[in-house]
């Protein structure tokens, strides 16, 4: 959490952070420190045991007080940039000179770390002219201080997470219906008095997205039959969508607030054949079990391995074959992680996977995804997202989960 920044910059050796960036879009940790979303961005300082500082511009000034979360807000006027830039034409050295200023304003004296998504070239150039204006910035390692600080949810994040978590829900459940709903004609399923397909139900989720306030930036997952045997496959628009074929419909959007959702549920139209049944048990036992499991302590990587012997055990074949030397590659079973963290990004630490050796935290939140995938054939994943607790999860998705829509 926010709160823990102090005690992690003492650890660290770090007196000062800053995070800048033209605007919160697409900047988590930006958007993360100042509290919501600033159309300009700007410049948030934090000395060491000091209340943050945060200046934007005269434009943003209104929205970042309303926002609440940094208490001293201040305009670029106000630090006199206009006159600094007028003198320095040279953009990243007009923001070098005001941030040196402001850091020896706030009385940082030592290391300095910068945080924000910005363009490389610009960055460098930052970097450069602050460290000749003696101000001694520092790289981190990841999880950086920002990063480890979003790990834990607080109290309002998690109240936008239930949010979008529910309207996202809401969606899953209006396009399921639509399909239990779809009529045959003439050896077609029909919606909406035409012929269903692949690029007719993603229409149908985008207006539900749009009448739920959701955004889709990185799109959706709606894929039928073989392509479903891809895990990231967004499906192909002109396919149809059949009876007994397996759909993989994941979908991840993001509210206003910048939280997102994740949440994927696999099924299809009438009945399921044996080997459709075999895989959508595998993965819903799997599920299940990890489900049962989490909760503060335990790791990432514990969890992988208990989903990796409920699929093996099932008889497919599993990414630990890899992890262990025992193989190159695999086409097929359960190809990829547990899980990862969502937050203001919908793939962020703490990870569900061979490489999730810290112990999780209660407060984190993570997908719980395993699948199992045949080329040829198609795929089957169920995903949740819940929020990790002392003793277990709760998961902020309410989604029926069943195989055969009838």
């Amino acid at each position: 959490m926010i709160e823990d920044l102090d005690a992690s910059m003492r650890i660290r050796g770090i007196d000062g952070i800053v995070g800048y960036g033209e605007s919160t879009l697409a900047d988590p940790d930006l958007t993360y420190v100042v509290g919501g979303t600033l159309a300009r961005g700007g410049f948030y300082f934090k000395k060491c045991g000091n209340r943050p500082l945060l200046v934007v511009s005269n434009l943003d000034y209104g929205s970042a007080k309303r926002l609440g979360k940094v208490k001293s807000v201040q305009t670029l006027t106000q630090w006199r940039y206009e006159m600094i830039q007028k003198k320095h034409p040279e953009g990243y050295d007009a923001a070098a000179r005001l941030v040196a200023t402001i850091l020896r304003h706030e009385g940082v004296r030592g290391k300095v770390v910068l945080f924000g998504r910005n363009d490389l070239a610009k960055a460098l150039r930052f970097v450069h002219s602050l460290n000749r204006l003696g101000v001694q910035t520092v790289g981190e390692r990841s999880p950086t201080l920002v990063e480890t600080a979003r790990d834990t949810k607080q109290a309002d994040e998690l109240q936008h997470l239930r949010e979008v978590a529910a309207r996202t829900g809401r969606v899953v459940e209006y396009v399921a219906q639509s399909l239990r709903n779809a009529k045959e004609k003439r050896g077609h399923l029909q919606l909406r008095h035409q012929r269903a397909t692949i690029g007719l139900v993603k229409s149908i989720i985008a207006s539900k997205l749009a009448g739920e306030g959701l955004l889709a930036p990185e799109g959706t997952i709606f894929a039928i039959g073989p392509s479903g045997a891809d895990p990231h496959n967004a499906g192909i628009p002109t396919a149809e969508i059949k009876k007994g074929k397996l759909i993989v419909f994941d979908i991840f959007p993001q509210a206003e607030s910048g939280y997102w959702s994740d949440l994927t549920r696999t099924f299809l139209l009438g009945r399921a054949d044996s080997k459709a049944r075999k895989m959508y048990e595998a993965v819903e036992n799997a599920q299940a079990d990890a489900l049962d499991y989490l909760r503060a302590g335990v790791t990432g990587e514990s969890s992988m391995h208990r989903a990796c012997d409920v699929i093996e055990g099932a008889g497919f074949p599993t990414v630990r074959r890899i992890y262990s030397g025992r193989a190159t590659n695999i086409a097929s079973g359960f190809i990829h992680s547990l899980g990862h963290g969502v937050g203001l990004t919908i793939g962020e630490s703490p990870y569900l996977s061979f490489n999730g050796r810290p112990a999780l935290k209660a407060g984190e939140v993570v997908t719980v995804e395993p699948g199992v995938y045949l080329p040829g054939y198609g795929g089957v994943r169920i995903e949740d997202t819940v929020l990790i607790k002392s003793k277990g999860i709760e998961s902020l998705t309410h989604v029926e989960k069943e195989l055969e829509l009838t």
